[in-house]
């Protein structure tokens, strides 16, 4: 069996059409049909989600190796999402899957959170934010109810990394705070330790320019060379 009549066959024992695959890959029910016919293959990326939307492994779906995992899927030991050997984190919690780092975190809100963006939102606009995070698609009035409940676990499971742009939202450095998740299970557990210094964590990522801010700077760096170039 081959690599497109293997996704042929645990799509349609999804219960998923052709379609409807490409809605939630968001591809084109046409790529589908090329992967399916094979005509072309899927990236890596759409192989690992795919793996996951049909509950097999990597193994199975790119090799066609019958093992047990292809029974029995890898699931992260954080939120129990099925996980693939082509998976360094968690795409869900973001926990990290390599052997030796096994930290995870925990944001807290504090009590007496002021603010005056709305760093809630923010976070619930990031693309791992989990629907089983407290803040996952409120609108504004649920999010100010939730505040007035601090202190609050906002998210868990997370890497350093992810902890650190997390904890990057909040301007006011008393208005939430990071622990480890196995510090505890509930928030009053997770306060009564002290929480993973800011310093600790890893710099957050900065997002690179985009294409237009690219040509942006690049026209008006060509133009305060010509002003400068007239004036000498």
């Amino acid at each position: 069996m081959e690599l497109s009549e293997r996704i042929a066959l645990a799509r349609k024992q999804a219960g998923l059409s052709q379609e409807q695959l490409g809605e939630k890959l968001g591809v084109s029910r046409q790529a589908v049909s090329k992967w399916e016919s094979g005509q072309t293959n899927p990236d890596v990326a759409y192989v690992a989600e795919m793996c996951r939307l049909f509950g097999v492994s990597s193994d199975w779906l790119l090799l066609g190796q019958e093992t047990e995992q292809a029974q029995n899927p890898v699931r992260c030991p954080g939120c129990h999402t099925i996980v693939t050997g082509l998976d360094n984190f968690c795409p869900s919690c973001g926990r990290s899957l390599r052997s030796g780092d096994s930290d995870t975190y925990s944001l807290v809100l504090l009590p007496g959170s002021l603010f005056h963006d709305d760093p809630l939102e923010e976070l619930s606009k990031l693309s791992w934010c989990n629907p089983e995070f407290p803040i996952y698609r409120l609108n504004r009035e649920q999010r100010e109810a939730l505040a007035k409940k601090a202190p609050v676990t906002l998210m868990w499971g997370l890497s350093a990394s992810r902890a650190s742009e997390a904890l990057n939202y909040f301007s006011d450095p008393s208005s939430a705070a990071v622990y480890r998740d196995s510090d505890g299970s509930s928030v009053e557990d997770l306060m009564a330790s002290q929480p993973v210094p800011k310093e600790s964590l890893p710099t957050p990522a900065k997002e690179p320019m985009s294409f237009g801010a690219t040509v942006l700077a690049v026209i008006l760096g060509i133009i305060a060379a010509v002003f400068l170039l007239s004036i000498l």
